[in-house]
């Protein structure tokens, strides 16, 4: 059994270049300490319709007992409810320690970015290197929040400095062209032109610039400009974009090390504060690197080939399993597709023993009685390994993975929910060479692929079961299930063909219920209804399995047999009276059940000669009720 340690993390859109570092950082200093790391990934708030609406399954996936301590990105949640759900869930089950990410307060102690003290930075580097004592700020009022103290902070330092600063050096606006003319226009059309703009982030910066060079302003000769957040597209642009580098990665070391001493019974703040760096290009008037466009042309050239071969993928995958409805068909596609992610070493997929249950409503209306009780097993369907595909098997839930999968090499695990609607088929554990986290975005496409493969293969189930009630309701008479009318045409019509084509003879043979007008009129139409289904137990337990017995309507029922004697024939009308008999004498009813029964036999030459088979039997049949007395009471 495999004993390694392990911190849980719980994260919302993996793939985002935020939690990419953040869980980078997390698994790179866990594993100093000699931990794993199993992240529980959601997609909360992306629009996609009712798919989404079961992303709180991830709550069933983490064993509470299993992780020496958590980590709660809680600031990538885009939506309230279940970032809410997960923290009540790591509170009210979760007994180790627990460490949140996040810029608001929080119940648990935080790890914090301070991002805005280094636009003051800025306003020193501004100062101290290029003596700029005219500088504006651009603000932002999507963000409005943030930018205020971003805002405050600049106001601060520019005051520090003692150079001349107000409300009137900034100026608010958003990220529409419309907006960033507007800010061209205040700052250039002051007095006192500004030599230098602070912006709120890379983004408003980089149109800020495209703006200023239209109009034939060189940067930064003749106006200098700075960001915050250091966009890749602000380092791959000439002269290089001046911003402030937030330090991810080392926020999810610092929640390790604070975890790590909680665990050693250390106290330890509430918030601890990673703090982010200017980052100098040239746009501020330094010398700084020179980009390389070409260099960045090529790359992104690489990564708009690489979408578009992942959409190709996944567009060919949601063809292959749209019509996949058999669980281990399907699995043997998603063993191909596994080949295309990208450093992919392990994928398994769990499902939970109820996965494809027949919802409750299904069961009422096809009378299913299929038990519904959730045991402890999970079944590992699919498991992939190096390349290899390692042999189905079923483990409990005290672990998420069966022991013997994990090894030492792994430095962690990513789980995602399989999930459509609010129906939960299990889980998606995944593992990457070198230890990375190379969760893209594209793979939201692979699971909706297979999420739906799951829904398709649950909703045949379904119909397959409403289709057989529908099919038992259109050819089964449902006082004694025998066949009816419509059943017996449909089953009996490859016999009929087979006699034909081979030459043999049919059997048919009529009943008729004696007397049943006297028991519907003495003793009422239920004992009539009881009397017609003694009648169809009679003939179920008599006649042959090769034989096919049907109620056509009230009291008649018929039999088709294939390659029948007289002798054969004679002594099945036999037995059904021997049953009657027999029944009679054992139970204490005030009449007594019994019918008349007639066969004929012979060949026919077309499928219309059967009904003048049961019209000889049906004369037959009445030569024997001619001869009883009718005296059905006791």
């Amino acid at each position: 059994m495999n004993q390694m340690k392990k911190i849980g993390v719980f994260v919302s859109h993996i793939y985002g270049n935020y939690q990419h570092l953040l869980c980078t950082g997390i698994i790179r200093k866990a594993r100093e300490f000699g931990y794993r790391v199993e992240i529980f990934a959601s997609n909360d708030g992306e629009n996609l319709g009712s798919y989404g609406t079961g992303e709180e399954s991830i709550l069933r996936i983490p064993r509470p007992d299993s992780y020496s301590g958590i980590i709660l990105a809680s600031g990538t949640y885009l939506l309230p409810e279940l970032q809410q759900k997960i923290t009540a869930l790591l509170k009210n089950q979760f007994s180790c320690p627990i460490i949140d990410i996040n810029q608001q307060p929080s119940r648990f102690p935080t790890i914090a970015l301070e991002n805005h003290s280094p636009i003051g930075e800025l306003v020193n580097h501004l100062w101290d290197a290029h003596h700029f004592r005219r500088i504006g700020y651009l603000g932002n009022t999507v963000e409005r929040d943030f930018s205020s103290l971003r805002e405050k902070a600049f106001l601060e330092s520019m005051e520090l400095h003692g150079l001349t600063a107000s409300k009137a050096s900034c100026f608010l606006g958003d990220y529409s062209r419309e907006s960033i003319c507007k800010a061209a226009d205040f700052f250039l059309s002051q007095p006192d032109r500004p030599e230098a703009i602070v912006c709120y982030n890379d983004a408003m910066a980089l149109s800020l610039i495209e703006e200023l060079k239209e109009r034939r302003l060189d940067i930064p000769k003749d106006i200098a400009v700075t960001g915050c957040d250091t966009l890749e597209f602000g380092q791959n642009i000439n002269p290089t974009l001046t911003s402030v580098t937030f330090p991810i990665d080392q926020m999810g070391e610092t929640a390790v090390v604070q975890l790590i001493h909680a665990l050693h019974g250390e106290a330890i703040p509430s918030v601890t504060t990673v703090s982010a760096r200017p980052h100098i290009g040239a746009s501020c008037g330094c010398a700084g690197t020179a980009a390389y466009p070409y260099a960045y042309s090529r790359s992104l050239s690489k990564r708009i080939g690489m979408l578009e071969k992942n959409l190709i993928t996944n567009m060919h995958m949601s063809a292959q399993l749209q019509g996949v409805t058999d669980i281990d068909q399907g699995m043997e596609l998603l063993e191909q597709f596994a080949k295309d992610l990208p450093k992919c070493r392990e994928l398994y997929i769990c499902l939970y023993e109820d996965w494809d249950e027949v919802s409750g409503h299904i069961r009422e209306l096809t009378l299913t009685t299929e038990d519904t009780h959730d045991s402890d097993c999970i079944l590992l369907k699919l498991a992939i390994k190096d390349g290899k595909r390692l042999p189905e098997c079923t483990f409990t839930k005290r672990t998420i993975l069966p022991d013997f999968l994990c090894d030492s090499e792994t430095a962690a695990y990513v789980y995602a929910p399989l999930f459509f609607g609010k129906k939960a088929f299990g889980y998606i554990a995944l593992s990457y060479y070198d230890r990375e986290v190379a969760y893209s975005f594209s793979f939201i496409s692979w699971l909706m692929n297979v999420n739906s493969m799951l829904k398709n293969i649950c909703d045949k189930k379904n119909m397959g079961l409403l289709v057989g009630r529908l099919e038992d309701i259109y050819t089964t008479d449902e006082l004694t299930g025998l066949y009816n009318r419509q059943g017996f045409r449909i089953h009996t019509a490859p016999l009929i063909q087979q006699a034909i084509t081979e030459d043999k003879p049919l059997l048919a043979i009529l009943w008729n219920l004696d007397c049943l007008k006297t028991i519907n009129d003495t003793f009422g139409h239920a004992e009539g209804n009881f009397a017609i289904q003694v009648l169809a137990h009679a003939l179920e337990n008599s006649a042959p399995e090769d034989a096919i017995c049907a109620r056509l309507s009230g009291d008649e029922f018929q039999l088709l047999g294939l390659d029948y004697t007289a002798g054969q024939a004679a002594a099945l009308l036999d037995k059904v009276h021997k049953y009657l008999n027999h029944y009679n004498k054992l139970h204490t009813k005030n009449y007594i059940i019994q019918a008349s029964g007639g066969f004929h036999i012979n060949k026919i030459k077309h499928p219309d000669g059967v009904q003048e088979l049961f019209d000889a039997a049906d004369k037959n049949m009445h030569k024997e009720k001619k001869g009883k007395s009718g005296d059905i009471l006791r």
